[in-house]
């Protein structure tokens, strides 16, 4: 069965990161997800300023690519949670191979916690674009 989870997880993981490695980089930093059929983000026509997930799709496409600093840009919990994407690509690899699953103690590690924490990571990231768009001028855009 660890076998069977494992390689649900890789395929998850694989088909993210290659639809990530299949589309091309928005130079803009975002609005890379419109190659999906995605329409523009709401929050950047109503008001002109990007949502909490502005970038992430720019910054996975990146981060395929090994453009580290350009994924940072786009967004940095993008960066984050691609790079979090390969690692357990990488754990599911090895769990299909050698059949030895990781085990986490959610007695220690809470769940609620780690959900605060990848929050935590999304806002930050938003509020860093935020900055540095309001700081460069960028921001708010006009579309």
């Amino acid at each position: 069965m660890a076998r069977v989870i494992a390689a649900l997880v890789l395929a998850g993981c694989l088909a993210i990161l290659g639809v990530a490695a299949w589309l091309y980089p928005d130079p803009a930093g975002m609005g890379t997800h419109r190659q999906l059929g995605y329409p523009q983000c709401s929050l950047v026509t109503l008001v002109g300023l990007p949502c909490p997930t502005c970038g992430m799709t720019t910054a996975f496409a990146h981060t395929v690519r090994g453009e580290l600093c350009r994924a940072f840009q786009a967004h940095p919990a993008g960066l984050v949670f691609a790079l979090a994407t390969v690692v357990t690509a990488a754990v599911s690899a090895s769990a299909l191979i050698t059949a030895k699953v990781w085990a986490v103690n959610w007695y220690r590690v809470s769940p609620t916690w780690v959900a605060l924490g990848v929050a935590a990571i999304l806002v930050g990231g938003w509020v860093y674009k935020l900055a540095v768009g309001l700081m460069t001028g960028t921001l708010p855009l006009v579309r």
